[in-house]
C-alpha cells in the first residue's frame, strides 16, 4: 500500500498502485495551487483509493471554467481528487508518505511555465496538455 497525508495529518489515505508515472504540470493554475514551479500528480483507479481519516475535512475550489482543486480545510495541502471521468483519482505526489515506485514521466503546459522555471531531466515536455498518441514532444525550453 502507498499512503499519503496532509501537512497537519488530519486527512490520510492509501492506494494500491500508481497506474501512471508522475506528470508535472507547469500551467499558472497548478503553480498557484502548489506554490512552486508546477504540480506533480499521478493517477490511481478510483476503486483502489481508500480514505483512512479526515475525508470530511476535504474542500473543493472550482473555477468558472470547471478547473478545480481539492485540499485539506485545516492546512491547505492539496489532496487526491476524482478525475472528471470518475474512473481514477489524481493524487498529488508531494503528499505521499511512501515511494509510489514511479518517476516523472512527462511535463505538460511547458508553454506557459514561469520564466524562472528550468526543467531538468529527460522526460518528454509538451507545450500544452497531453497530445494525441504518436505526437512528438516539444523538446526542452
Amino acid at each position: 500500500m502507498i499512503r499519503g497525508s496532509c501537512l497537519c495529518g488530519r486527512i490520510r489515505f492509501e492506494f494500491e498502485e500508481a497506474v501512471t508515472q508522475i506528470g508535472l504540470c507547469h500551467c499558472s493554475l497548478c503553480r498557484k495551487v502548489s506554490g512552486a514551479a508546477g504540480d506533480a500528480v499521478l493517477m490511481t483507479p478510483s476503486g483502489g483509493l481508500k480514505w483512512l481519516a479526515g475525508e470530511a475535512g476535504l474542500r473543493v475550489f472550482t473555477r468558472a471554467s470547471g478547473w478545480r482543486t481539492t485540499f485539506c480545510e485545516t492546512c491547505g495541502s492539496p489532496m487526491p481528487q476524482l478525475h472528471p471521468s470518475g474512473g481514477a483519482y489524481f493524487v498529488p505526489a508531494g503528499v505521499l508518505d511512501d515511494d509510489p515506485g514511479v518517476s516523472i514521466g512527462c511535463h505538460i503546459f511547458v508553454g506557459s511555465k514561469a520564466p524562472w522555471d528550468v526543467i531538468s531531466g529527460d522526460a518528454p515536455q509538451w507545450q500544452e496538455g497531453l497530445p494525441a498518441p504518436g505526437a512528438a514532444p516539444a523538446g526542452p525550453k
